[in-house]
This record gives structure tokens, C-alpha cells and sequence, in this order.
């Protein structure tokens, strides 16, 4: 069953709320991604930000829906096939210092995605 088409890619596949994170299967044109939006960044979206288990599990594809342009930014240019999940300061332009200490080591990267974000989302 296909949720929505975003794009060059489009989910399939149930919205599942495992209880830590919203997890949804991708089509992309290298094949398929499993993505994982973990409960810390679903918190990170202020109209969200103390939402109980229960509020996500209802409104998960809500949730997916506004974080599809963050998640699809990602998937643009992570390794294909990878497993891919999205953090709370990918979605955020302004990242604390503790946040920022826990990014990988790899700064370039995580630059090259806030750009693609910034493109993709709308001002």
C-alpha cells in the first residue's frame, strides 16, 4: 500500500509506531530504505514537543507528513540501501551545543544535509 509520493521517492508500506519511533519503508529509485524517525525528534516539532505515545501513534502519518521533506533530503544523499534515520538537529537550523557535540565526525556531510534541507523546505 503506497502512503504518498513525494518526489523521487514514495512510501510504502504501513507507518508503524514501534513505541520509540515512527518507522515507514521507502521506494526509491536504487531500491528500497527502511527510515526511522525516533521519539526525540518527533518532540523536536513544536506542535509535538510533549506528545504522549498514544497522540503519535494516532497522528504518525501526520508526523511523517511534515517531516518527509527533512527525511527525503537525507535519503538524497545517504549511502543506498542504508538504513536511515532522522535526528532531531536535521531538522532544526539552530542546533544546541550538546546536539551539536553528538554529530558525527564527519562535519562535511552533516553540512551538505542542512543545505539540502534548507532547499527542499519551503521559506
Amino acid at each position: 500500500m503506497t502512503l504518498t509520493y513525494i518526489g523521487d521517492i514514495e512510501f510504502v508500506g504501513e507507518v508503524e509506531w514501534d513505541g520509540k519511533a515512527i518507522v515507514v519503508g521507502v521506494a526509491t529509485p536504487f531500491g528500497h530504505v527502511s527510515c526511522r524517525i525516533p521519539r526525540e525528534t518527533i518532540h523536536a516539532l513544536p506542535i509535538y514537543s510533549d506528545a504522549l505515545e498514544r497522540e503519535i501513534r494516532l497522528e504518525r502519518h501526520l508526523i511523517l507528513e511534515r517531516l518527509a521533506p527533512a527525511l527525503r533530503a537525507k535519503i538524497s544523499i545517504s549511502g543506498t540501501g542504508e538504513p536511515v534515520d532522522l535526528w532531531p538537529w536535521e531538522i532544526s537550523r539552530a542546533r544546541p551545543a550538546a546536539v551539536a557535540s553528538a554529530l558525527p565526525a564527519d562535519q562535511e556531510t552533516a553540512g551538505r544535509l542542512l543545505e539540502v534541507i534548507e532547499k527542499v523546505q519551503p521559506s
